[in-house]
């Protein structure tokens, strides 16, 4: 039966037309469900976690375009792709207002190369000056090492003093500290250009509108400004930017893997001692409260515009400084949510690589954790293009006491550590990338990172926790011996109840009492393969 036959040729009454007819619709209607869920499905297919070599070049920009397919290692063999990086402030202009130019060509010339890119946008200390109250002006004059700015066009007012300037041609946190007249005003730093007339500064003075979200100036180390990631405008509008990000982009095959940020200064998880209107618990400062909370509610935006491209965070702590330990715990919280609520999805790299990198380093172990499981990655912690880089990558004097190795050594050596703690791709700096002495490392190590992942084996004990006889006030000590692929946790009930804090190989109860005698003690070990429980052990208590 067709569509558009016409049915009184055969003869049949108008009921028996009506009939076929509803037949039918009832028929394409089921093939429009059916196909309609298969592409549903087909475009929900997760793409590939990323794997090999990733070329590592320079940040883009309007001005600083990605180039021609010469201009970087797209043709090269032993490289898989190229991650790129660019800031929130190039791409969204203005206020919805989106520049994707820079990134579809790099998409573009992945096709061509029969690459994929890795994407990170940098949002902390890039963030666009709309965002925190700015007014934009593009006709400024500037004279190198003279401290002022001229503009015809900013109508400078006093209430401008002690506003920040952001400008290419000014260093980072350079303020307005007097006005000298409508058109000129004089600033905490001197220019870095000269610019005229004809060609003249942009510039941008924040905090003009008042209700732009609130921003930061870093002191050193750091520098430059940056947007309180947990202000509830910044927030928003990071969120929504996002979202048009992953409407754009995630269906695109070339889009190898994207770097969650949004919630630190740039491509790191790093933030600085900020802090916010949240209480501060027994184990975190207030402005850590409010970084885990972010956090969270970032990754939750990026896992729903991206439901197919690998996602990954890059750790490190949020603070340094006394807050160290407080950071670590914040930096573990949040990738224990992580896998836990987006299993297979929470990818883990860190931008810290190096020739004594090992999973006793708490980024590492993360990685080596979450190998079989998630995406994981890292970054190279710096090039081999100077003795200064090379001592850093051997961890010898003055970042250490390894000895200093040749840079040849240096970058194979770093290589063999990723490999050594589960990394499936490494990010390496340009200059390297294009070194031809290191060719057959990359093809070598390249090969390495994108080998099989082994089939993990199920935890088995080999030494079962043994019975127990003390005196009443005494302590008992039960131990498990187990094996299988690491790392192994555990887990102590008794009478098959879980102990609280006892997750080690070994379990020491407290000082017992006679109501202990006969209680059983037993130990799940688990991994990522399985889990297996012990035999009981008897206490008993004399």
């Amino acid at each position: 039966m067709k569509l558009g036959a016409t049915y009184r040729q055969s003869g049949s009454t108008t009921a028996e037309i009506m009939v076929a007819a509803l037949r039918l619709l009832k028929r394409l209607c089921l093939a429009f469900v059916l196909f309609g869920s298969l592409g549903a499905a087909m475009a929900q297919s997760q793409k590939p976690y990323p794997r090999g070599i990733i070329d590592l070049p320079g940040a883009i920009s309007a001005k600083n375009p990605i180039g021609t397919i010469t201009d970087h290692p797209w043709q090269n063999v032993n490289v898989d792709g190229l991650r790129i990086r660019t800031g929130w402030d190039n791409t969204e202009t203005a206020d919805g207002v989106y520049n994707w130019a820079q990134i579809d060509e790099c998409l573009t010339l992945a096709v061509t190369s029969g690459k994929f890119i890795g994407l990170g946008m940098i949002a902390g200390i890039d963030a666009p000056p709309w965002l925190m109250g700015g007014c934009t002006f593009t006709d400024g004059v500037t004279t190198l090492d003279v401290a002022t700015l001229t503009s015809s066009t900013a109508n400078f007012v006093t209430e401008d003093v002690g506003r920040v300037i952001v400008s290419a041609y000014f260093p980072a946190g350079t303020t307005i500290v007097s006005r000298i007249s409508s058109t000129v005003v004089q600033t905490s730093a001197a220019a870095t250009r000269t610019t005229n007339t004809k060609n003249p500064a942009a510039f941008s003075i924040l905090a003009c509108n008042p209700e732009g979200a609130a921003f930061r100036v870093l002191t050193a180390p750091d520098s430059g400004v940056m947007v309180v990631p947990w202000d509830p405008l910044a927030k928003a509008k990071w969120k929504a930017f996002v979202t048009a990000l992953g409407a754009r982009y995630d269906s695109n095959p070339q889009l190898g893997y994207m770097v969650m940020t949004g919630f630190c200064q740039a491509g790191e998880a790093y933030l600085a001692s900020v802090q916010a209107g949240y209480v501060a618990t027994a184990d975190l400062p207030a402005g850590l409260v409010a970084w885990e909370a972010t956090v969270k509610e970032v990754v939750d935006t990026y896992m729903t515009a991206f439901p197919t491209t690998p996602l990954l965070i890059t750790g490190a702590r949020p603070y340094g400084g006394t807050q160290s330990s407080a950071g670590t715990k914040a930096m573990n919280d949040i990738f224990a949510w992580g896998v836990t609520t987006y299993p297979g999805r929470f990818g883990i790299m860190n931008a810290q690589l190096h020739v004594t990198s090992s999973t006793g380093y708490y980024l590492n172990a993360a990685i080596y954790n979450n190998r079989f499981t998630e995406p994981v990655g890292i970054q190279f912690l710096c090039s081999t293009n100077s003795a200064d880089n090379v001592a850093r990558l051997s961890n010898s004097p003055p970042y250490g006491s390894d000895p200093f190795l040749s840079a040849y050594d240096a970058i194979n050596n770093s290589f063999t550590a990723a490999v050594n703690i589960g990394c499936k791709f490494v990010e390496t700096y340009e200059v390297d990338v294009k070194n031809s002495a290191y060719q057959t490392i990359l093809a070598t190590q390249g090969a390495a990172l994108k080998s099989p992942t082994p089939t993990p084996t199920a935890p088995s004990i080999t030494t079962q926790p043994a019975d127990k006889t003390v005196t009443a006030g005494r302590t008992a000590k039960f131990t498990v011996t187990a094996a299988g692929t690491a790392p192994l946790t555990y887990q102590w009930t008794k009478n098959g109840a879980n102990i609280s804090g006892a997750t080690k190989a070994s379990y020491i109860t407290p000082a017992t009492t006679t109501a202990d005698n006969g209680a059983l003690f037993a130990v799940v070990v688990s991994n990522v393969a399985g889990s297996i429980t012990s035999n009981s052990a008897t206490l008993t208590v004399k």
